[in-house]
């Protein structure tokens, strides 16, 4: 009998492995922050494989790195900060942008002292200051269209001092040599524990909703297999309904994948949501976006970037997920959220 047993698992095994082995591949590129973890759900939880998608993940230190390695070919999609995909659409790329992995996140830390001088709701409070931050990064491109929402001249009634690295914006607001520093997570978690400072302002305050991290895709591939994408979407919408559902099982994956501190994992995914990991396409935040991008001058010419940007294989995605369970209150505020974005 024990033979047999052995010999059935055996079997088992073998199937399992087959199947894997069989299921279409994607390589996907992320950066370390907890919003990123829905792959981490999605991979733990079994979802990718349920879908019918094998998933390879791979850290990237900046959304500059992480493109590169897509636009090279070693990637099948990346997931990175909207600014980096822009620009390289821009400049001839052809990637499209398909999903969302992060809404929100980014923070203007300074030094305790300076808290009670920068606190209120009012962007005014900026004017006349010095911020440091990284060019092209979504707290800049964002910040800059809050400040011109709310009426300011940034370009007159702002400095801005550019810093290679949000560690050394972390490092200048310390040092005194600005005043305030935008930065993303966990960087001013970190920076809170670590270093004494504080966040003055979480953007979302100023400008609730905004697109941050994307998914983005060679154009070629998606066309050519959108049936492997509608998976890897689908597995996503699954591992989003987890999250917004058992928080303590999901900063449990996150912290064990992301190697990073579990009260910080907490304090930012659930007691102070700072950011969400949501993979809707946000198509109207990516066109604000590019939008912010061109009122800063960072690029010369308009570009139909409508035209990089495809909604139906997430739609589709959504619709699979809703069929198999159509009262589910999480995926029909999902689908609430998508018409009103898209």
């Amino acid at each position: 009998m024990q033979r047999i047993v052995t010999f059935v698992l055996l079997l088992s095994l073998l199937a399992t492995v087959a199947l894997a082995a069989d299921l279409p591949k994607l390589r996907v590129g992320y950066i370390p922050e907890p919003a990123h973890g829905l792959y981490f759900v999605a991979r733990d939880k079994g979802y990718f494989k349920e879908e019918g998608v094998d998933v390879e993940l791979f850290q990237f230190g900046s959304a500059a790195e992480g493109m590169a390695a897509l636009k090279a070919e070693k990637l099948d999609v990346g997931t990175f900060g909207t600014t980096a995909p822009l620009l390289f659409i821009s400049k001839g790329s052809d990637f499209t942008f398909i999903g969302g992995i992060m809404i929100g996140g980014q923070a203007i830390i300074t030094r305790p002292e300076r808290l009670a001088e920068l606190s209120g709701h009012d962007l005014k409070v900026y004017k006349g200051k010095k911020i440091g931050l990284v060019k092209l990064s979504t707290g800049d491109v964002v910040f800059k269209g809050a400040l011109k929402r709310a009426g300011i001249d940034y370009k007159k009634e702002v400095t801005f001092v550019e810093f290679g690295s949000a560690a050394a914006v972390v490092e200048a607001v310390k040092k005194g040599a600005v005043d305030a520093g935008l930065v993303w997570p966990p960087h001013f978690s970190l920076a809170e524990k670590n270093q004494g400072l504080k966040v003055a302002h979480y953007i979302e305050e100023f400008y609730p909703k905004y697109t941050c991290c994307r998914i983005v895709a060679p154009t070629a591939k998606v066309n050519a297999d959108k049936e492997t994408y509608r998976r890897f979407l689908a597995a996503l919408i699954r591992a989003y309904k987890f999250y917004k559902t058992n928080e303590n099982e999901t900063v449990a994956i996150y912290t064990k994948s992301l190697k990073i501190d579990e009260e910080i994992i907490r304090n930012e995914t659930y007691v102070k949501k700072v950011a969400e990991s949501n993979p809707d396409p946000l198509r109207k935040g990516i066109l604000e976006f590019w939008q912010h991008i061109l009122d800063a001058g960072y690029v010369p010419n308009d570009y139909p970037i409508d035209k990089h940007i495809n909604i139906d294989i997430y739609k589709q995605a959504l619709d699979s997920v809703i069929k198999k369970s159509p009262k589910d209150k999480t995926y029909q505020e999902m689908l609430a959220f998508y018409k009103k974005n898209n």
